[in-house]
This record gives structure tokens, C-alpha cells and sequence, in this order.
């Protein structure tokens, strides 16, 4: 490689892209720093929302291309839309890449409590590997927790503490891979190791728990149609459903990114905590009966085999459709004044705190 020295830099890259996956703001803002830097540095440099990229035409081949890819921790591991990205991502010899996980940081009090992205980052890097890219660094940054469907969101004081924290690592991060260095430190592969010890609940959250996590979004009694929240989605799952007063409807396609409610102006978004929880028994009943049957027939031999796929299929089969019907119910059922606002003693989320990163606008992400 060819080093040059540009904005008093010994700068190895001609092109970079960044892409990013964000709900809230956070992983944008990662991306834009990281951006800032490559531009200061005379970089031919484009951040690209990861939803709408063409990385067939974006990416160079060789070794003056850099490519990263950021994206947030969704159940200890990268979201599928990220994961898909990766997947469909064209083979390129030679071409550097990092990756960046944000990961949910807190701050109590004084105390700034760091997150885990487990193995988010490192599964996006493996499939960039195999796929002819050379891994250069890969990050997880600590920026505000934003799942306020089960949660409080962060006081702006708080967020602003924890972002202010946050740049100086991106900075670092973002120099030393532009200077053709690498970054992997010990910090990362203990949470990759903590990863792995939990891989199995991230694979049942990416098959099982996402699904009724998407189908507990609904509109509230403020709610006036206006369709920001589909229009914004940056994975187009919620539609508009009725002809007299369009609601929002979300599909299997959400991946609760938390856009929808952070963003809405008038705090319209609520989720249903205690459906979710009726959605996952109910769905979990024939798994349940199966599991049950196993235990009193073979002890605890719950190996899968060849016999017992069809009936795992059927399960899920089952669980797909109950918890999709059961969130048809809550539509309608949300859609009667009176039970609306009843819904409202069973959800937290009308006395949660929204959060999106404090200086992100919804058009920043278009």
C-alpha cells in the first residue's frame, strides 16, 4: 500500500464508504464522526444509510478502498437487515474494512456503565473476511441505551455525558484505521467471549423473540395518521392500515430499531409490554407440549434429529401465526376509545422517557 501524508496524517486510503444501520441517531452519529475524519483527511469519503446502499457500485477493490460498516447491538449480535447486508455484500480482494458495534451505555448517577455487544461486530467482520475483505479494527462504542419499549430513555444531560465519552474513542479509532493501523483490543474479545457464551439467546432473539418484540408497537389514543413513523421506518415495516383513519401497522419486517417511537412527535407509539408476554405463552404452547413430552419420554435427550424437524416447523409454524393474530386483535381492540386508553394501565412505555440521539433530526437520516 501506498501511504501519502494529507492533513498532517500518513494517510493510506484514496475512497471510503461508511454504512450505517441506525434507529435513534446513535450509529449515524458514530458514522459521521468517523466520516468528518476521512473528509478532513482529503478522503474521497461517503456515509451511506446501509438500508438504501448499492455496495456493488460504492465498494472498490484493492487496498486503497477502506469500507465500514456500523451498526448497533440488537440481543447481543448484529440485526438481521445487518446481517442480510453482509450476506449480500460483493467479494472484494484486498479492500480494508472495519467494523463498529454501539452498544447500550448508561450512566447512574456519576457511575457511566459501559454495554456489551457481544458478538455483533465480530460476525459482520467474519462474513467481510470470508468474503475477501481485510478486517483492519473493530469497535464497540458505548452510546445512550435507546430501547425505550423497556425502558426509560436517557435524560438529554446524561446522553450528552455519555456521547461526549464516546468521540474521542470514535476519534482514535477512526485515525489509527486510517493510517493503515490496526485496532483490536482485549476489551472487545471479552465481550465477544461473553458473546458466545450467549449465542444461544441471541439466535433464539433473531428467530424467536424479535417477532413478538415487532408485534407489540401500537398507536394510542393521540395518534392522528399522519404517517411519519411509516414514512421514517428505515425498514420500511410499518404500513398505514384502514381507509378512514389510517393507523400504523407493523409487520415481521421491524426490527425495533426504536425510531418510531423516539421520533414521534406527539409521543403516539406505545408498546404493549403485557401483550408481548401473552404473545410469547401463547405461541410457546405447542413448543412447550413438545419439550414436555420429550422430557417424560427420553429423560433429557432434547437432541434434534431428522424425525423431529418436521415438528419444529410446525411449532414455528404455530408460533408465527398466534403471535401475527394476536396482534391483529390488539390493532382492532386499539382502535375502540375506551379500550385504547385501558391499554394505557398496561404499558409502561406512557410514563417512559422517548430518546434519539440529542442533535439527530429525522431528516439527517434521509
Amino acid at each position: 500500500m501506498k501511504a501519502e501524508i494529507r492533513g498532517g496524517l500518513t494517510m493510506a486510503y484514496q475512497n471510503a464508504v461508511f454504512y450505517s444501520f441506525s434507529g435513534t441517531g446513535n450509529t449515524l452519529r458514530a458514522s459521521k464522526w468517523a466520516s468528518e475524519k476521512a473528509i478532513q483527511a482529503g478522503i474521497d469519503t461517503k456515509t451511506v444509510n446501509l438500508m438504501q446502499a448499492k455496495p456493488d457500485i460504492e465498494i472498490g477493490e484493492g487496498e486503497n478502498n477502506l469500507v465500514g460498516v456500523l451498526t448497533p447491538a440488537h440481543g447481543f449480535t448484529a440485526p438481521w437487515a445487518v446481517l442480510l447486508f453482509a450476506l449480500r455484500l460483493p467479494r472484494r480482494k484486498g479492500t480494508h474494512a472495519f467494523v463498529v458495534s454501539t452498544r447500550a451505555g448508561m450512566k447512574i448517577g456519576k457511575l457511566f456503565v459501559p454495554g456489551m455487544e457481544g458478538t455483533a461486530a465480530y460476525i459482520i467482520a467474519l462474513i467481510m473476511a470470508l468474503k475477501g475483505y481485510r478486517i483492519r479494527g473493530i469497535l464497540g462504542l458505548d452510546m445512550p441505551t435507546n430501547w425505550t419499549a423497556l425502558h426509560p430513555g436517557m435524560s438529554e444531560g446524561s446522553a450528552r455525558a455519555i456521547i461526549e465519552r464516546a468521540k474521542p474513542r470514535m476519534d482514535d479509532f477512526t485515525e489509527t484505521i486510517l493510517t493503515s493501523n490496526r485496532w483490536f483490543r482485549f476489551g472487545g474479545f471479552v465481550c465477544l467471549a461473553l458473546g458466545i457464551l450467549l449465542l444461544q439467546a441471541s439466535i433464539g432473539y433473531l428467530i424467536y423473540a424479535r417477532i413478538p418484540l415487532a408485534k407489540t408497537f401500537y398507536p394510542n389514543y393521540r395518534c392522528n395518521g399522519c404517517g411519519i413513523c411509516a414514512d421514517s421506518c428505515p425498514c420500511h415495516a410499518i404500513t398505514m392500515w384502514g381507509k378512514k383513519s389510517p393507523k400504523p401497522f407493523w409487520t415481521y419486517k421491524c426490527e425495533s430499531c426504536m425510531r418510531c417511537m423516539n421520533f414521534c412527535p406527539i409521543s403516539a407509539v406505545e408498546a404493549a409490554q403485557s401483550w408481548t408476554v401473552l404473545a410469547f405463552y401463547i405461541g410457546h404452547i405447542p413448543i412447550g407440549i413438545h419439550l414436555l413430552s420429550r422430557v417424560l419420554n427420553q429423560g433429557l435427550n432434547l437432541r434434534l434429529n431428522a424425525a423431529s424437524i418436521p415438528m419444529h416447523l410446525g411449532n414455528y409454524g404455530w408460533f408465527l401465526t398466534s403471535v401475527f393474530a394476536l396482534y391483529i386483535v390488539l390493532v382492532i381492540l386499539a382502535r375502540i376509545p375506551i379500550i385504547n386508553r385501558a391499554l394505557q394501565f398496561l404499558t409502561l412505555t406512557t410514563i417512559y422517557r422517548r430518546y434519539h440521539e440529542p442533535d439527530t433530526k429525522l431528516s439527517d437520516f434521509r
